[in-house]
């Protein structure tokens, strides 16, 4: 049998070898590129926020408050027969009325041509205060 070659306790246990050169170029390296290093670790952030909010479940969306609905009249009641006639009477004299107003303004703004429109207005609402109207009281020879 061949006899077991002992080896020294010596041999490259004593030895550092090529290590520290490449931590002294891992060094260099970041010296030399830090903003390099700086900006891939922000982008690596980016990405794992992206990817952890496109994975979290989507919050409800609000509910908005209910829009207060218009206000709306009630219907007005038909009206028919007899009603309807009063109704209809009731409104055409009023209409008559109006349309004699209108007229009797006319005459009394052609009546007083200097006076103003305030001086005519106080004069035509002291007219139909007392009742009068030339339309309406033209035949009575009670009305002067």
């Amino acid at each position: 049998m061949a006899a077991k070659r002992r080896r020294s306790g010596s041999k490259g246990g004593g030895t550092i070898g090529c290590a520290p050169f490449l931590v002294l170029i891992v060094i260099a390296l970041i010296i030399k590129f830090w903003w390099v290093i700086l900006i891939s670790l922000g982008v690596v952030a980016v990405t794992a926020a992206l990817v952890r909010t496109a994975k979290a479940p989507a919050r409800p969306a609000p509910i908005p408050p209910p829009s207060p609905q218009p206000v709306v009249a009630p219907p007005r009641p038909v009206i028919s027969g007899d009603d309807l006639t009063a109704h209809m009477r009731s409104q055409k004299r009023a209409g008559r009325e109006r349309d004699l107003q209108e007229w009797d303004y006319e005459w009394i703004r052609l009546a007083h041509p200097g006076k103003s429109l305030r001086e005519v207005n106080e004069i035509a609402n002291a007219h139909f205060a007392r009742g009068r109207s030339i339309g309406i009281n033209w035949g009575d020879p009670s009305a002067s």
